[in-house]
């Protein structure tokens, strides 16, 4: 993981989060990006489920918008202070 990759995804959650473009799409994003450079993160499986799980205005046993949006945001938190530990250059 680059921190290029961490202010991809760091991008996408927020334009998931805040509704900007069809939130299927972003997922579909999300879920590329997190599986391509994320797999060793302790997160991983618990998003990867998550975004397995969501279905745009799903319900149970699906995940909506805002359930998916819950599980995003702590990742996004986690990713932030990443940033401020690491180097600009890693």
């Amino acid at each position: 993981m680059t921190r290029r990759d961490v202010l991809d995804l760091l991008q996408l959650i927020e334009q998931f989060v805040n509704g900007g473009e069809p939130t299927k799409a972003i997922a579909a994003e999300i879920e590329g990006l997190v599986i391509e450079c994320f797999q060793d993160e302790p997160w991983f499986d618990d998003v990867s489920e998550a975004l397995a799980l969501f279905v745009p205005g799903g319900s149970t046993p699906y995940l909506d918008e805002s359930a998916l949006a819950a599980e995003l945001v702590p990742i996004a938190e986690a990713l932030r202070a990443a940033l401020q530990d690491a180097p600009n250059d890693a």
